[in-house]
């Protein structure tokens, strides 16, 4: 248990970092469909979601993981500014996935 431990607690550190710490208003609105900017919001989902992706590589080591968080993140969040659920079930999503990453490595 203190292994899972020792591995999940960084990656949901690191998410928390990139989710509220790094990530600012401009990106945070940007990033949905809903709102207009003259990038397109995949531009801005995708530099959001590259730097989670490059932070489970870095405590994973796993290129895979990282594509996977990436991917999973940018379909979250995605659902999320769609409307489809609140910032709770988002974040919890989130979590969910890297004890997913846990498992895997």
């Amino acid at each position: 248990m203190i292994n899972f431990l020792d591995k999940l607690i960084p990656l949901v550190l690191g998410h928390f970092v990139a989710d509220f710490a790094i990530q600012t208003d401009t990106v945070a609105l940007n990033k949905c469909p809903k709102n207009k900017s003259k990038i397109s919001w995949v531009w801005w989902m995708t530099g959001h979601v590259s730097i989670h992706g490059l932070i489970v590589y870095f405590l994973t080591g796993s290129s895979l993981i990282a594509l996977l968080e990436a991917l999973f993140h940018f379909y979250i969040d995605y659902l999320k500014c769609i409307g489809k659920f609140n910032l709770l079930v988002d974040q919890i999503l989130h979590i969910s996935c890297k004890s997913l990453w846990v498992f895997l490595i």
